[in-house]
């Protein structure tokens, strides 16, 4: 394991992992992301912030778990489609 430090709005992290560089990449992401909303409200308190970035990616997860169903959905459709249309044929 490995130790690395994140920084977001200004506080340092310290976390051990097997995936620093993975870690990181999701660090700068969410830095981004809560840059851009601090820029937006900047008298909000950070435990707010968090809160409010936490729900907002709460509604992001639930919104592409509704898409993995539609999609899983559309594919058993066609896969059904597929078999029938290939136990029509007949060579």
């Amino acid at each position: 394991m490995q130790s690395i430090e994140i920084e977001l709005l200004g506080r340092k992290y310290f976390f051990k992992t097997d995936k620093p560089d993975k870690i990181r990449e999701y660090a700068d992401f969410m830095k981004r992301e809560l840059d851009a909303l601090y820029e937006g409200n900047p008298a909000i308190d950070h435990t707010k912030l968090f809160a409010f970035y936490s729900l907002s990616l709460t509604e992001r997860f639930f919104k592409e778990i509704e898409k993995n169903r539609i999609l899983s959905e559309e594919l058993k459709n066609i896969d059904s489609s597929l078999k029938n249309l290939t136990s029509d044929i007949s060579i």
